[in-house]
């Protein structure tokens, strides 16, 4: 069965470094996005005449980020500790709770956002930064 995107995503983070075996979900989150950066370095010969002046392109590092969104829980404040530790985490994030194909890496948390509106609800929205690979797993949602 395909994954629906953005239905029932889910992340969960394990803090217990370095082993990172004890995956908790981060509650009410109902947006999460992941950007992958490849930088590319350029070579520029030299040429007799610019008509030939193309430029080539390499890949060279690449980074990845996200964030997440959703409802507060002043139940669980885990997002915040993390920002306030600075230490490095492993998420997992999966586009669906009906796939067990996941995004898995080392991050750090690097800023959180508490908003409320008034709507009668709060919002707690945490950005992270990716630390070295960024994997697809397979594991099964909890």
């Amino acid at each position: 069965m395909a994954a629906i995107v953005g239905i029932d995503a889910l992340i969960q983070m394990a803090t217990d470094s370095p082993t990172f075996v004890t995956y908790n979900t981060l509650p009410e989150r109902n947006e999460i996005s992941i950007s992958i950066s490849v930088d590319t370095a350029e070579y520029k010969p030299f040429v007799a005449s610019l008509s030939a002046a193309w430029i080539t392109k390499a890949r060279t590092w690449m980074s990845w980020s996200g964030s997440a969104s959703g409802y507060y829980d002043d139940s669980d404040d885990t997002i915040f500790d993390q920002v306030v530790a600075g230490t490095t985490v492993s998420l997992r994030i999966w586009v669906s709770r009906n796939t067990t194909d996941a995004w898995q890496g080392l991050a750090v948390l690097t800023s959180v956002e508490h908003g409320i509106t008034t709507d009668d609800y709060a919002s707690l929205d945490v950005d992270f930064e990716g630390q070295g690979a960024l994997s697809r797993v397979t594991a099964t949602p909890a």
